[in-house]
């Protein structure tokens, strides 16, 4: 049936074009049939299912009769009618060709051979289009007549028949084509190619390097040498298949299909360097050939080789501004090279094309957060939808730039961040815990100690509390003075492990600070350091309360042990600092109170630290210690 040869979109395709062209054909008038047929093709639309697929059928028999009708009406009626009908269906055949549509145009160039059967034009148009829409068999048939009466005058079209005879696997017939082309057209190098092709296939490997060398003769071409190569290839003589495709370069340095063949031996050869070297060769001569020069990207960054890639992938990209992944990987490449405003020139570029991609977003924060440009980092973090599996981290990062923010410029920024925290917070569980701890820290910062153990509360012993966070909420209660709360909660920890380090630690330091049972003090800073002793916070508990206690020299020795187990701690750089001060060493002194405000992040630290080395920095040091 020849509906079943037709795609249904075609179908309906056909179905228009008939209704609107057709109708007009000299005296031919609408009636019920039409009426029904135009009927039908409305209904179905653009969607074909099982339910009216059968409906489209019958639409089409339907038209198919009518253009049978109509193709036998103007044969009767002479060259006349046949010319006017012929113009139109050419015209409709001619049009769906070029939209792509095989299946109409072919339908279309059958109903034309008939009102001109010995239209050699027609029959290859024909022929061309069941090939187009995989109808080999059938082309095979009109492309061979065609041939015949034309008596092979056409190389173009014997090279098709060649190789649709091939494609059918007919290696008989697919010699006998090429050997008539050839003898019709003995320069025809196409023809020889394809002929020695054949007979490589047929393993006729004399005869195929016989038939080039002798086509060769006549013109020193770059594809004979390329095609002798690759049959060398398949009789397993890599060596000589080198030496022809070295020739092939010879002839024609810009023949890339040389370099292409010779680069991929050495890559299945896992010879990636020889590979490279030879793409690099080839590119000297002609550096934007876009197919060697993207696999020499391919090779390279498969290599890792970042460094020398960098120049082709520009290039590469250049040529192409529409291969998006090359782009990204060339933004990726600048941002290694720490070259940060093309990567943004680049990223910026491919968010033009695809404004939404959350992967180009998040690049793109990160590397205004890398050039110092927190306010654009946040606007692009920000533009990251809520179902990316970015959104939790381009939200931690918009809230770390908002931290840095503050710091900077409090009065303008605080609001914003504290507004944030809260409601992002609230929106991601994963993220809930985080953000309080933040914006706890921010209230600690501001000395508004109540509102920072608030925000802990809020999401005590939730989601990802852990007993970190424990120890925070216990340190802050000891800053309103709240004693007896900020041991309960480590009494707790120390109660389900009584070896806790840092619950011994804590609770020592907590009776050092305030003066009370000292021995006590001493018996659990002692135990949690022979348990961690190399913790530097445990070490300088230590090493405070020999300096509580007038042992200076135990003190110095505990806490620059400290120092140099966490060098960048506020707390052990102050107790350094007010230790040598105590033993009148002003020089070394001054110098780890400058350690102490160096570390400092909020203002309520360097606040603390002003106050307990007050009058350093006028001291004079004494002239027996200069």
């Amino acid at each position: 049936m020849v509906v079943a040869k037709l795609k249904f979109k075609a179908v309906l395709a056909l179905c228009g074009m008939l209704l609107v062209g057709c109708g007009s054909f000299k005296e031919s008038k609408s009636n019920a049939a039409d009426e029904m047929i135009k009927s039908q093709v409305q209904d179905l639309g653009e969607k074909v299912t099982k339910e009216n697929e059968q409906k489209l059928v019958e639409a089409f028999r339907i038209l198919d009769k009518r253009m049978k009708s109509m193709v036998e009406t103007a044969i009767k009626e002479g060259p006349e009618a046949i010319e006017y009908l012929a113009s139109d269906l050419f015209l409709k055949a001619n049009d769906s060709s070029m939209r792509g549509d095989s299946h109409t145009a072919a339908y279309l160039y059958k109903q034309l051979l008939k009102l001109k059967p010995n239209d050699h034009f027609l029959q290859k148009k024909y022929g061309v289009e069941l090939i187009r829409m995989g109808n080999l068999a059938e082309a095979q048939m009109v492309l061979s007549d065609l041939l015949k009466e034309t008596k092979f005058e056409e190389e173009t079209l014997g090279l098709v028949l060649g190789g649709v005879y091939t494609a059918l696997n007919d290696t008989t017939l697919a010699k006998e084509t090429y050997q008539k082309v050839l003898a019709k057209h003995p320069d025809s190098e196409e023809a020889c190619i394809f002929l020695a092709k054949n007979y490589s296939v047929s393993m006729n490997y004399k005869k195929a390097h016989g038939l080039i060398r002798k086509c060769s003769k006549k013109k020193n071409s770059a594809i004979f040498h390329y095609y002798r190569a690759k049959i060398f290839l398949k009789e397993g003589k890599e060596k000589t298949a080198i030496k022809f495709l070295k020739k092939a370069l010879k002839a024609d340095n810009t023949y890339y299909q040389a370099a292409m063949a010779h680069g991929l031996i050495k890559e299945e050869k896992e010879d990636l360097n020889g590979a490279v070297s030879v793409y690099e060769a080839f590119l000297k001569d002609n550096p934007r050939n876009f197919t060697v020069l993207s696999r020499l990207v391919q090779v390279l960054f498969s290599k890792e080789d970042f460094e020398k890639v960098l120049p082709y992938a520009e290039t590469l990209s250049s040529l192409d501004h529409s291969d998006l992944n090359l782009r990204v990987r060339l933004g990726i490449l600048y941002t290694d090279a720490e070259k940060y405003d093309k990567a943004i020139g680049v990223f910026k570029e491919i968010l033009a094309a695809v404004p939404n991609s959350d992967k180009v977003l998040y690049y793109l924060g990160s590397l205004y957060q890398k050039t110092k440009k927190p306010e654009l980092a946040i606007q692009s973090f920000g533009k990251i939808e809520e179902d990316s599996s970015l959104y939790v981290d381009s939200s931690m990062q918009i809230a770390r730039l908002l931290q840095l923010l503050v710091q900077d410029d409090q009065n303008k920024w605080s609001e914003k961040y504290q507004s944030y925290l809260s409601e992002r917070g609230s929106k991601i569980d994963v993220l809930k815990v985080e953000f309080q701890m933040m914006l706890a820290t921010f209230f600690e910062g501001q000395k508004n100690y109540e509102r920072a153990i608030s925000s802990i509360e809020e999401v005590r012993n939730t989601g990802d509390y852990s007993e970190g966070h424990e120890y925070y909420l216990a340190s802050l209660y000891e800053k309103i003075k709240d004693f007896d709360k900020a041991r309960g909660i480590v009494q707790e920890i120390l109660d389900k492990n009584p070896e806790n380090a840092h619950a011994l630690n804590f609770l020592g330091y907590s009776l050092l600070e305030n003066g009370e049972d000292m021995a006590k003090a001493y018996e659990l800073i002692k135990k949690a350091v022979k348990l961690e002793p190399n913790d530097g916070y445990i070490r300088d508990s230590l090493g405070w309360y020999y300096f509580k206690t007038g042992q200076l020299d135990k003190a110095l020795s505990e806490v620059k042990k400290a120092f140099e187990l966490v060098s960048n701690d506020v707390v052990i750089a102050k107790h350094l600092a007010i230790i040598y001060k105590e033993m009148k060493k002003y020089d070394k002194a001054k110098r780890y109170f400058v350690e102490a405000l160096k570390n400092c992040k909020f203002e309520s630290e360097r606040q603390d630290v002003m106050e307990a080395l007050q009058g350093l920095q006028e001291l004079r040091l004494p002239a027996s210690s200069q």
